[in-house]
């Protein structure tokens, strides 16, 4: 089976950046980032960064300093919540690069969907259940341009301190949703989605973690999440650019307690239970209304032996009878409806357990 992923631009969605950002020390990601992304990704999200990276084209800093930004990024992602990127892909190149070997206007450069593309093959997506969310329009188009649906941040000067750009890149396509934060995104994502959960993740394991991590609360009196397992069978994080066929270097990846707010997750579970109930009210009506139904026909049944019972206690001679072959036809209807009643009843019974079991 194919799977999902959710796309995310890196500057401004995960991490705040103001310019071009080629020093680790200086990440810094935004509020709600980690736990976000594991929360989507335990629901049954690969987790991948798409980014233009120019200022590699424009000689402020190498691909190196890229790949130890993103990989600054991954350690705090884990550090706040156990949150894991299966993939970071970026474009280094730019049509007014000062650094030869990076200019031009190339197929992974957003608006452009080459990245997107490439991590469809990478990880056998099926791209039309994906989702991009990004801070500019040249991230919608590009998710647009593959298909995926797509998620505009914007306020963003809510958390960095300045008002998004406008689009550098191509013309403005409308994206799916406009939201002011990625736990916004992530709350669209849930109730628009069609979730096929992870393998080793339920929805029960959900709420699990979100019960956890409340009574964690409750003990420690302060925030606290339970730590989100990624299944053994999950590739390695990976940083992908351009660059000679497009290769990929692994990049390191550890495990470190969570600490942030469970929040988030307890919202996405509560949305994913919100879910399941409303699939399931269809089936839950017909149940209570048969059932109903059938109680009904008990009573009536139990009405006519009743009567039976009156008319047969009208006709009674005082003579001996035999138990079963002299009894008046009233007798015997009587007997024959306390008998269906009965039969009924027990079906009734029956189709209620049979359903608590399922």
């Amino acid at each position: 089976m194919r799977e999902r992923a959710v796309f995310l631009d890196r500057d401004n969605t995960i991490i705040a950046n103001d310019g071009y950002l080629g020093d680790p020390a200086q990440v810094k990601l935004l509020p709600g980032a980690g736990v976000t992304l594991a929360s989507l990704r335990r629901i049954g999200y690969r987790i991948i960064v798409v980014s233009n990276q120019s200022g590699v084209a424009r000689g402020l800093f190498g691909v190196g300093d890229v790949e130890a930004v993103n990989a600054e990024m991954g350690k705090q992602l884990r550090q706040q919540a156990g949150a894991h990127i299966d993939a970071n892909y970026f474009c280094p190149f730019h049509p007014e690069a000062v650094v030869p070997a990076y200019r031009g206007d190339h197929e992974w450069r957003k608006p452009r969907p080459g990245m997107l593309k490439q991590a469809a093959a990478d990880f056998n997506l099926d791209l039309s259940q994906c989702w991009l969310i990004g801070d500019q329009p040249r991230d919608i188009a590009a998710g647009r341009a593959v298909g995926c649906r797509t998620i505009l941040l914007r306020d963003l000067s809510v958390h960095t301190g300045t008002a998004p750009s406008g689009p550098p890149d191509g013309a403005e396509i409308q994206p799916d949703f406009v939201v002011k934060s990625l736990a916004d995104a992530a709350r669209i994502i849930v109730r628009e989605g069609s979730h096929v959960i992870r393998e080793s993740i339920t929805v029960p394991a959900v709420k699990t973690a979100v019960e956890s991590s409340a009574s964690a609360i409750a003990v420690a009196g302060e925030a606290a999440m339970s730590e989100v397992v990624v299944p053994a069978s999950s590739p390695p994080p990976v940083q992908a650019l351009p660059r000679d066929g497009a290769s990929m270097s692994e990049s390191g990846a550890g495990t470190t307690a969570p600490t942030a707010s469970h929040l988030l997750l307890e919202e996405i579970a509560r949305h994913i239970r919100q879910l399941q109930r409303r699939s399931q009210g269809a089936d839950f009506s017909l149940w209570s209304l048969l059932a109903m139904i059938l109680q009904v026909i008990v009573v009536l049944f139990l009405a006519m032996a009743l009567w039976n019972g009156l008319a047969a206690g009208t006709y009674l001679q005082t003579t001996d009878k035999s138990w079963w072959f002299d009894r008046t036809s009233a007798e015997l209807g009587a007997l024959e409806w306390l008998l269906a009643a009965l039969v009924v009843q027990v079906a009734v019974l029956g189709m209620y357990l049979l359903h608590r079991h399922e």
